[in-house]
């Protein structure tokens, strides 16, 4: 994290404090005048790596209530700039504090414009921040502080004026349905500890007025002021404290608000100061009045700091890929070495099992041929028995045919279509000589043997040579036709039978 550096800017000094773990510390104090800005632009050079946050606290502020349409997105931008030049020219330090939308009519938005009018007073300030670079998250104000401050009140405070104190003097914040409405500074009560009771009564008083002749609070109406101090200077103020049928004092102690915020510093007195800085530093969504320009290299640093977040959830995100790979590195690594021991351990348990068997009774590169051969001869012994009695049965079922010769063989390739042990053969067989000259008879009488031959268990029956010639460019022509005898009145077939084995 970077160091946080909180200044506070009232109209006698510049104080800087240092910001860490819930506690304020005052690290160096500079005048207003030209050597105690060129001490500042000192610090500011030696602390250029940290987040510089300014509190200006000076009597020059502005408060203006207006309602303006409800609008969204870069119009709502735009009229806000625009309303805030109107209200406040030549002033940069400004913003636009929303209170909510009216309950009736157009229901129109309301804003509380607030500016930090004396611009040429914060002017040398803010130019020794921008010639060191130096990244200024935001100009507060005490006033838009204390409007979110003041829901951590233990007091019921829907309409107050709240009474603090800090070096630039008593600030005076008019609370207004629970937001803020107006705040007024007295620089002549900057000594919490040797103000006059009589004297804050008077500014007290300065301000019911106002507030009266603003119509801001109804007349005849009791307000309750909370003074944010500790105990013992509630019981010295008190004394010239009166109650009246307008103003109601109650004490706030300051020191159970500073413990409700977090601050871990030493509260001394009646000095709201500690918490009010501590409060900016752990609110970022306070509004601010510094224009873009003021905070140019505080987005940069924002920027940089995203873009290094980025590298670094990268850089984890590899480095988990990395250790998942070498998990799974480590695991499989393991996973072999088991596998390798039981491949072991088998290897050696195999090993016990074959020394515990008989001896062969003769070599086993003398044995294994031998089986081999055996396998061989096992094959080859199977008959032809099955095929052939396929073959006489079919002959028996036409007794015209002569067989005029055969071939058998037993298939036990393992890449044939066959299972191991089917035959197939050939067969040539002759017709009889009554149909020697009819061509149709003898197609006929071979496809009616060819069909006998294909019933189970016979497969792959097909017919290798026609009794007749078939050619396309001579006439099929019958025996009455008085056509000469053809010769070779024989044909061919080839068929197979499953399992020839007896």
């Amino acid at each position: 994290m970077p160091q946080r550096h909180l200044l506070y800017l009232d109209a006698n000094a510049m104080r800087c404090h240092r910001w860490q773990h819930g506690k304020v510390t005052e690290e160096a104090r500079f005048a207003t005048t030209d050597e105690g800005i060129t001490g500042f632009a000192r610090y500011v050079q030696q602390h250029t790596g940290g987040l510089f946050t300014l509190l200006v606290d000076q009597v020059e502020e502005s408060f203006q209530l207006d309602s303006l349409p409800y609008v969204r997105g870069p119009d709502r931008e735009a009229m806000l700039t625009r309303k805030r030049t109107q209200a406040f020219f030549g002033s940069s330090l400004s913003g636009a504090l929303s209170l909510g939308r009216e309950s009736g009519g157009r229901r129109d938005e309301r804003f509380l414009f607030v500016a930090l009018t004396r611009q040429a007073a914060l002017d040398p300030w803010l130019q020794a921040l921008r010639v060191a670079n130096a990244p200024l998250t935001g100009v507060f104000s005490p006033a838009l502080l204390i409007d979110r401050l003041v829901k951590r009140l233990a007091a019921d405070t829907p309409r107050c004026l709240l009474v603090s104190f800090a070096p630039g003097g008593m600030r005076q914040t008019f609370i207004d349905n629970g937001r803020l409405r107006f705040s007024r500074l007295a620089q002549s009560l900057h000594d919490v500890g040797s103000a006059k009771p009589a004297h804050c009564a008077a500014e007290i008083l300065k301000t019911h007025s106002y507030l009266t002749g603003q119509r801001m609070i109804p007349r005849d109406t009791r307000l309750p002021v909370h003074l944010l101090v500790d105990s013992a200077t509630f019981g010295r103020l008190r004394g010239g404290l009166a109650d009246s049928d307008t103003l109601h004092y109650l004490h706030t102690p300051l020191q159970q608000l500073a413990h409700k915020i977090g601050l871990n510093s030493e509260v001394r007195g009646g000095d709201a100061l500690p918490a009010l800085l501590h409060w900016m530093a752990r609110n970022p969504g306070t509004l601010q009045l510094a224009p873009p320009a003021e905070r140019r290299y505080y987005r940069l640093w924002q920027t940089r700091q995203t873009l290094l977040g980025g590298a670094l959830a990268v850089f984890a995100g590899a480095v988990l890929f990395a250790a998942k790979l070498a998990l799974g590195s480590y695991q499989l690594n393991q996973e072999t070495l088991k596998l390798q021991a039981t491949s072991a351990a088998q290897n050696a348990q195999l090993n016990r099992l074959m020394s515990a068997l008989p001896a062969l009774p003769v070599p086993l590169n003398v044995l294994q041929p031998a089986m081999d051969t055996l396998d061989t001869l096992r094959r080859q012994t199977a008959s032809p028995r099955p095929w052939l009695s396929h073959l006489s049965a079919a002959l028996d079922a036409h007794p015209a045919l002569t067989l005029r010769d055969l071939r058998w063989q037993v298939l036990d390739d393992p890449a044939a279509q066959t299972p191991p042990g089917s035959v197939m053969g050939h067969a040539r067989l002759s017709l009889p000589e009554t149909i020697a000259g009819d061509r149709r008879a003898m197609l006929d009488s071979a496809q009616d043997f060819l069909a006998e031959l294909s019933r189970p268990p016979g497969h792959s029956v097909r017919l290798t040579r026609q009794p007749v010639e078939l050619a396309p460019d001579r006439a099929f022509r019958s025996a009455s036709q008085n056509a000469a005898p053809s010769e070779g009145a024989d044909f061919e077939v080839s068929f197979g039978l499953r399992g020839g084995a007896p």
